[in-house]
């Protein structure tokens, strides 16, 4: 049972800025993984980073350190401070990826209780569902081996969302590997 956890974003492409966080996707969400690292589980875990290789780098990596499933680590952002909730996104063909998408969905949801995004989705889409186009995210959902979900938990540039996210770091930590922990169970 292993899972990997790959960070979104490069060090020298840090991803959507929040000025709520004060900070970018990659800093807030290396942080993020280095606490989903720390908790106590069955499940082991490791971080994988996109400098360098890129998204095929990492998936590659993840592979090579034989990840049963992997979670890639965002958070949303919109033009209006109002765009709220959680969404994930799963590859279209995966049926791994759409169970795995779904118990993080509802992990997630229980630890911050934004609702889902897109709305009236559920909060687990494919690409296309999530921005009409097969283009977001559709290279990290099919570059590695693992089911591979990629999340956008919270949208940075809201200040309520990313208030609950900043409160809740570590309840959102626990929420993704409780998922990862549902889907071996």
């Amino acid at each position: 049972m292993k899972l990997g956890i790959v960070v979104g974003h490069t060090n020298a492409d840090k991803g959507a800025a929040s000025p709520s966080l004060g900070q970018p996707e990659y800093t807030w969400n290396s942080d993020l993984a280095a606490r989903i690292e720390r908790l106590t589980s069955p499940v082991l875990r490791k971080t994988f980073f996109r400098d360098g290789g890129g998204i095929a780098g990492a998936y590659a990596a993840s592979d090579g350190w034989g990840s049963d499933i992997t979670v890639e680590l965002h958070f949303n952002s919109a033009h209006s401070q109002d765009a709220t909730g959680t969404g994930i996104l799963y590859h279209a063909g995966s049926a791994r990826g759409r169970k795995l998408a779904g118990l993080l969905f509802t992990r997630i949801d229980a630890a911050l209780g934004l609702g889902a995004w897109p709305r009236g989705t559920g909060g687990v889409v494919t690409p296309f569902q999530a921005s009409g186009q097969q283009m977001r995210g559709q290279g990290s959902l099919s570059a590695g081996r693992a089911a591979a979900p990629l999340i956008e938990p919270f949208f940075g540039s809201n200040p309520a969302d990313c208030q609950k996210a900043a409160q809740a770091k570590d309840a959102l930590a626990r929420a993704i590997l409780q998922a990862a922990e549902d889907f071996f169970a």
